[in-house]
């Protein structure tokens, strides 16, 4: 729990340049982001209107019954605000961070990324985007809607510590293990948050 939180405020000093930014989506409603997604696209913005990288990637795929990806919803969001339509390439797979990189990484050669998620989020999403082949470091939002001590500040930080337990008995017993652990953990956070079930019936469907 302490190296994720010391990790985000590491990570508030603003990154050096790189060739890609790649936001992590996350919730969308009929094409319109979430709070949380709207956060991760404005400190997107606000890197892109720095100068901090030449192009964008916005991840994410959709979930059933939605008729948009997070992906589409992302690079609207980003070209409506100012971001050139050439320079924003959304990349629609994947239902976690794993399956968003391998989408990238598949069809794309994103040189050195900043990492644009949640500050709770930031360490896992740099370690993955590393596993994945990437040049990365996170930057994580600066004015996300979980702010401490609302109970979705806890929930996240929660959601995360599980999600580095998952990262860390991958590295020491391998992917089967992890697999198992992550399957235990996504069937423990569906029975607490009925709304994330979708989400993980899609993921056990890839």
């Amino acid at each position: 729990m302490i190296r994720i939180l010391l990790h985000a405020y590491r990570r508030r000093r603003p990154p050096a340049p790189a060739d890609s930014l790649v936001v992590l989506g996350t919730a969308q409603y009929d094409g319109t982001p979430s709070r949380q997604f709207a956060a991760r696209l404005d400190h997107a913005l606000t890197l892109w209107n720095a100068g901090a990288a030449r192009h964008v990637y916005t991840l994410g795929g959709k979930l059933p019954g939605d008729r948009f990806t997070e992906a589409q919803v992302g690079r609207s969001y980003l070209v409506d605000r100012g971001v050139p339509a050439g320079a924003v390439t959304e990349v629609a797979q994947g239902n976690d961070t794993v399956g968003s990189y391998r989408g990238l990484v598949d069809k794309h050669e994103p040189g050195r990324v900043i990492v644009v998620t949640d500050p709770h989020h930031a360490l896992r999403a740099e370690i993955l985007a590393r596993q994945a082949g990437m040049e990365a470091v996170a930057s994580p939002t600066q004015t996300s809607p979980t702010r401490w001590p609302a109970a979705a500040w806890w929930r996240t930080l929660v959601h995360e510590v599980g999600g580095m337990l998952v990262v860390d008995v991958s590295r020491v017993l391998g992917r089967y293990w992890a697999d198992r652990l992550e399957t235990l953990l996504r069937g423990v956070e569906a029975g607490l948050r009925p709304s994330r079930r979708a989400r993980h019936d899609a993921l056990a469907g890839e």
